[in-house]
């Protein structure tokens, strides 16, 4: 596996990137809610990667991978999903992270979440009430850490294999990958924008990312850095 280092600028006089309403708020606001970063029981300050190979341990120039889980009273879920998505992430053959976010759960999800604090690559978040999907999504994407970010809904009719799939995509200059799902065929797809693509669709002003990306979408670093500075 090759790490390929991307050179991007962004685009200058464009209009901030927004999600549809339902999906993410457009901007970054400061009394938003800040989540409490559990800490595993060494105490380490400074979060893990989980590495897949000696070579990307040593490696300088190797790239990185974050997946945002969003769980809201979703703990039977949640424990079936965490297992298939290191799987995915380890098979991506980068060093990753999943910020799993509580999002004030009243259930055992907090409990489900716990133990895998201890694992590497694996951070926890919790909100000390219960929190619109919105919030929860900013307040990750700022403290998420990959080159690219890939956002997860738990109850998304999407299989986390689709993960590889996205990664690929991303690794041949995709800015933004994200899954529709067809109800009548019961499959999900994928559809991606290039650098070229995205530039256009960002000159208009009425310019929304599609709500399908907080239910499986991939999001390049350069992208999420474009919401934050036009938040």
């Amino acid at each position: 596996m090759v790490f390929k280092i991307r050179q991007r600028q962004a685009p200058k006089n464009v209009a901030p990137i927004e999600f549809a309403p339902t999906a993410m708020p457009s901007r970054f606001p400061d009394r938003a809610q800040a989540p409490v970063e559990l800490v595993s029981q060494d105490g380490s300050r400074e979060p893990s990667w989980a590495h897949v190979s000696g070579w990307a341990q040593l490696s300088g120039s190797r790239q990185t991978v974050s997946c945002i889980l969003i769980c809201a009273n979703q703990a039977p879920v949640v424990a079936q999903l965490l297992p298939l998505l290191s799987d995915s992430l380890t098979e991506s053959g980068y060093p990753w992270e999943i910020i799993a976010v509580d999002a004030g759960s009243t259930d055992d999800t907090l409990a489900v979440l716990s133990p895998w604090i201890e694992l590497p690559g694996i951070r926890i978040l919790r909100m000390d009430s219960p929190q619109d999907t919105a919030p929860c999504f900013a307040a990750s994407l700022l403290r998420a850490r990959g080159d690219a970010v890939i956002c997860v809904d738990p109850v998304a009719p999407h299989s986390p294999d689709l993960i590889p799939q996205m990664i690929l995509l991303w690794e041949s200059e995709a800015m933004l990958v994200h899954a529709r799902y067809d109800a009548a065929q019961r499959r999900s797809s994928l559809v991606h924008w290039d650098e070229t693509e995205m530039r256009q669709r960002i000159a208009h002003p009425d310019f929304m990312l599609p709500p399908e990306c907080t239910q499986l979408g991939l999001l390049d670093r350069q992208l999420i850095d474009w919401m934050v500075q036009g938040g």
